[in-house]
C-alpha cells in the first residue's frame, strides 16, 4: 500500500516529490521519507507519522538535492519507527530504495547477506533489496539490479538510486504498478507508483509491466526485460483531472464525501438513462448485445467494500435480469480453482483500480480466457488497464480511507447495469422505466436522508459508549449490513457484526443483552414482517434496538428503542439510502470517541499488498 514518487530534473527534486507525495497520501501514513545525491554522497530525511512530519522537518533542514526518490509507508515488515521508513540503504549507504509491496523470501536472503559480513538496520523486507545491489555491485548499476531482482520471490514497484550514478534512477515492477513520466523538452523525468500523482501537463507516460526495469534519466528513459533485452515500450497523454482537494468547511472528508453523494449518484446516471426504451447506456461498454446476451452467468470480484456492493449486486443481477451471479471475495477467488465458461461475464470492482488482489484475480481469471468488466472510479489504474472495458463510477476522488460516495456510485452504476442486462432479457419497457424512475429519484431521497443528520448525530451521541454492535438486515438489507458494520469498525475501532436477521437464533442470539447495541436495517418490504419479528426477539433478551425504517411503518415503535424513519423506495435501491443513513451513525460515533476520522489506525486507502 505503500506510495512512491521520484523526480530527476532542472527543478528542486525535494519539492516535487513532496508534491507527490501529498498525492499518494492514501497509500499509507505509518513514516515518510526521502533520499537524493548531492556532490557524490547520499543524503536522506525520514520521520515517523504523517507526511506533514516529513515536510515540517524538510523546511527546517532543506535539502538542494541533484535527484529524489521518496515513499510513503503503509507497515508491513517492521513496526512504524524512523528505522524502519523508507528510503532504505546498503551498509555503505550507496543505495537508497524504496519499496512498494513484499519481498517473500527476505528471510533468507537476509541470512545468506549476513553470512558475507552485512550489517541490517531494520526490520524490513526492503533493505535487503538495498544490500542485494550493493553485494553484486561491481560499477554496472543496472546489472546488479537485475542479478537482484533475480533472486526475490514475492511482488513489487521499486525505485532506487545510487551514488556513483547520480544521474539515473532505476525503476522496476513486478505485479505492483510502477509508471513513468517524462519531458523531453524539460530535461525531466518523474516516477510513480499512481500515475494520478503526475501534476505537470505534457507528460508522456509508460507503465512497466513484469519484470521490467527502467534506467531513467533527464534526457530518456529506456527499458529491459530480464535478459537485458532493450524493450519498446509505447507512451500515452495522460488527461487527468487535476481537482482541488479541499474540505470546503466540513471538519473531516469523510463528511463532506457522505454530503456529496447526491451529486455523486446523479454524476453516476447521466447520460447513461434511455428512459424512452427504460434501459441504460454506457459511453465506455464495447461489449455487443449480442455478447451480453450471451452471458449466462456473473462472477463478481471484489475486496472490501466492494465486495459488498458485488453481493448486493449479486441479487440484483437474480432479481431482475435472471442471471446466476455470485460475489466472490478476490483475495479468496483467486487461489481458487474456478469453473469458468466461455458465457460467464466477470465484473472486478476496485474504487482505486489498484486492489491487488482483485488484480491479481483478474489476471487469473483472463488467462481462462473470461471476458472482464472494471468498475471503477480512477483513470489510468491498473484495473482499467487490465479489464477488456471499464464502467467508470465519476464519484469524483474520495480523500476519506472510509469509502462512502463510492460505494454508492458502485451501486448506482451497477443498477443501470443490471437493468441494461434484463432489458435485453426479458423485463418489459414499463418496468424499465418503473426502475429508471427510481434510480432518477435516488438524488433526492439521499437529500432527505441527509436532513436527519442532527437527529442521528443525537442518537449517535446515545450509542457511543457501546462496545460492540450488531447490524441486521434480510435479502438487500443483510449485505447492508455487512456494509454497515464495516463502516462502524473502521473508523471507531468499534467491534460490528454485520448478520442475517434470521440466522439470530441459530446462535449469535446468545450475545445479547443490555450492553450489544443491535442496529435493525428494515429498508426491504418484501422482508419486513419477518424482519420485525427478529427484531423483536432481541427486545425481549433486553438488547437496546436502534431502527432505521420506511416512513410509515406500522408497529416499528413497539419494537424499537429508537427510530430514524427513511424514505421509501424500491428494495433493489434501498440499500443506497441505508448505507448513506448508517455512513452518517459511523462517523457521528467515530466523532464522539475522538479517533482519526479520514486517516483511521492500521489502514490505508489503496491495498496494493497481499
Amino acid at each position: 500500500m505503500c506510495g512512491i514518487f521520484g523526480y530527476i530534473g532542472p527543478r528542486n527534486p525535494s519539492n516535487i516529490c513532496l508534491t507527490g507525495l501529498k498525492k499518494l497520501k492514501y497509500r499509507g501514513y505509518d513514516s515518510a521519507g526521502i533520499a537524493g545525491i548531492l556532490e557524490g554522497k547520499i543524503f536522506a530525511c525520514k520521520e515517523v507519522g504523517k507526511l506533514d512530519s516529513l515536510e515540517n522537518a524538510l523546511e527546517e533542514k532543506p535539502m538542494r538535492l541533484d535527484l529524489a526518490i521518496a515513499h510513503t509507508r503503509w507497515a508491513t515488515h517492521g513496526r512504524p519507527t524512523r528505522e524502519n521508513a523508507h528510503p532504505h540503504f546498503d551498509e555503505t549507504e550507496s543505495v537508497a530504495v524504496v519499496h512498494n509491496g513484499i519481498i517473500e523470501n527476505h528471510f533468507a536472503l537476509r541470512e545468506m547477506l549476513e553470512a558475507t559480513g552485512k550489517k541490517f538496520y531494520s526490520d524490513t523486507d526492503t533493505e535487503v533489496v538495498a544490500q542485494l545491489i550493493s553485494h553484486f555491485y561491481e560499477g554496472e548499476l543496472l546489472s546488479a539490479v537485475q542479478k537482484a531482482l533475480s533472486m526475490l520471490r514475492g511482488f513489487w514497484g521499486i525505485a532506487l538510486i545510487h551514488k556513483n550514478h547520480p544521474n539515473q534512477i532505476i525503476a522496476a515492477a513486478r505485479e505492483n504498478p510502477i509508471a513513468i513520466g517524462f519531458n523531453k523538452e524539460a530535461s525531466e523525468a518523474f516516477v510513480s507508483s499512481d500515475a494520478n500523482a503526475f501534476s505537470e501537463p505534457n507528460l508522456d507516460v509508460m507503465f512497466l509491466r513484469n519484470n521490467e526495469i527502467a534506467l531513467i534519466s533527464p534526457d530518456k528513459v529506456e527499458v529491459f526485460d530480464p535478459s537485458s533485452t532493450l524493450v519498446h515500450k509505447n507512451t500515452e497523454r495522460l488527461e487527468g483531472i487535476h481537482n482541488c482537494i479541499s474540505k470546503n468547511g466540513y471538519p473531516h472528508f469523510m463528511l463532506k464525501e457522505i454530503f456529496e453523494q447526491p451529486q455523486t449518484i446523479q454524476q453516476a446516471f447521466h447520460n447513461r438513462l434511455v428512459p424512452e426504451f427504460g434501459t441504460a447506456e454506457f459511453e465506455d461498454l464495447n461489449f455487443s448485445p449480442s455478447e451480453l446476451l450471451a452471458v449466462q452467468r456473473i462472477v463478481i470480484l471484489a475486496c472490501g467494500t466492494s465486495w459488498h456492493a458485488g453481493g448486493i449486486a449479486a441479487s440484483l443481477f437474480e432479481d431482475k435480469a435472471r442471471i446466476p451471479t455470485q460475489a466472490e471475495i478476490a483475495s479468496e477467488f483467486r487461489y481458487k480453482n474456478p469453473i469458468l465458461s466461455k458465457d460467464t461475464l466477470v465484473i472486478a470492482i476496485s474504487q482505486s483500480g489498484e486492489t491487488l488482489d482483485t488484480i491479481a484475480a483478474v489476471r487469473e481469471v483472463k488467462s481462462k480466457g473470461a471476458k472482464v468488466l472494471a468498475l471503477c472510479n480512477v483513470r489510468n489504474s491498473t484495473l482499467t488497464r487490465e479489464a477488456d472495458c471499464t464502467l467508470f463510477l465519476r464519484a469524483g476522488p474520495e480523500i476519506s480511507v472510509c469509502s462512502t460516495k463510492a460505494f454508492t456510485s458502485q451501486l448506482t452504476t451497477l443498477s443501470l447495469f443490471a437493468l441494461l442486462m434484463a432489458r435485453l432479457r426479458h423485463m418489459n419497457k414499463e418496468e424499465g422505466q418503473a426502475f429508471l424512475a427510481e434510480i432518477q429519484s435516488l438524488p433526492q431521497k439521499v437529500e432527505h436522508v441527509l436532513h436527519h443528520h442532527d437527529a442521528i448525530k443525537n442518537l449517535a451521541k446515545k450509542y457511543a459508549r457501546y462496545n460492540s454492535f450488531f447490524f441486521l438486515g434480510r435479502h438487500y438489507m443483510f449485505t447492508t449490513s455487512l456494509e454497515s458494520a464495516l463502516k462502524l469498525k473502521e473508523i471507531s475501532y468499534i467491534n460490528a457484526q454485520g448478520y442475517p436477521a434470521g440466522e439470530m437464533k441459530h446462535g449469535p442470539i446468545a450475545l445479547i443483552d443490555a450492553e450489544l447495541a443491535v442496529v435493525g436495517l428494515c429498508g426491504n418490504k418484501h422482508t419486513l414482517e419477518k424482519m420485525i419479528s427478529n427484531l423483536m426477539e432481541v427486545k425481549a433478551r433486553g438488547g437496546p434496538v436502534l431502527v432505521f425504517a420506511p416512513e410509515g411503518t406500522p408497529e416499528i415503535d413497539k419494537v424499537a428503542t429508537d427510530i430514524v424513519y427513511l424514505p421509501s423506495i424500491c428494495d433493489e435501491l434501498a440499500s443506497i439510502l441505508y448505507s448513506v443513513a448508517t455512513q452518517l451513525l459511523a462517523y457521528f460515533i467515530a466523532f464522539e470517541r475522538g479517533t482519526d476520522i479520514d486517516q483511521p489506525r492500521n489502514l490505508a486507502k489503496s491495498v496494493t499488498v497481499e
